[in-house]
């Protein structure tokens, strides 16, 4: 368990206000997938700063903890496991032709609404996935707001 939460009652509990914290799930999930800024979820309040990836963290860090998000690697494995679920197709076939480069994989998918959505769907899952596997792994109930 983390040191900065403990679980009560199935909510997160901040160590500071000893009060349940609610957790934006969603706002939570577009940290996650978005890149350009650096998250931070303020373990008294429940609310996610963004900062410019060269800012200092926002204060001290038994109550901010930086959000992870994704990576390269991340972003292949998602494509290549996306693709394990597709049946064969003429799709399938040339998303594989391109999995290790993410703008033609893109690029391609654009070509198919239908698959396109599926692969953003797929991703909000995964997103999701992380998000609570990070939440557990510090020791914070995931309680959606």
């Amino acid at each position: 368990m983390g040191s900065q939460a403990h679980r009560l009652q199935g909510y997160a509990v901040s160590l500071c206000a000893r009060e349940p914290m609610s957790l934006d799930l969603d706002g939570l999930q577009v940290a996650y997938l978005g890149v350009a800024l650096a998250h931070y979820l303020d373990l008294e309040t429940g609310d996610i700063l963004d900062l410019p990836l060269d800012a200092d963290p926002p204060g001290d860090p038994s109550r901010f903890l930086r959000i992870p998000t994704r990576t390269p690697e991340s972003e292949a494995e998602d494509r290549r496991l996306f693709l394990d679920k597709r049946e064969a197709s003429e799709l399938r076939n040339r998303l594989e032709e391109v999995i290790d480069d993410a703008n033609a994989f893109r690029a391609v998918l654009a070509e198919d609404l239908r698959a396109q959505r599926a692969f953003f769907n797929f991703k909000n899952d995964q997103a999701t996935r992380a998000i609570d596997q990070w939440l557990a792994s510090e020791g914070i109930d995931d309680v959606a707001s």
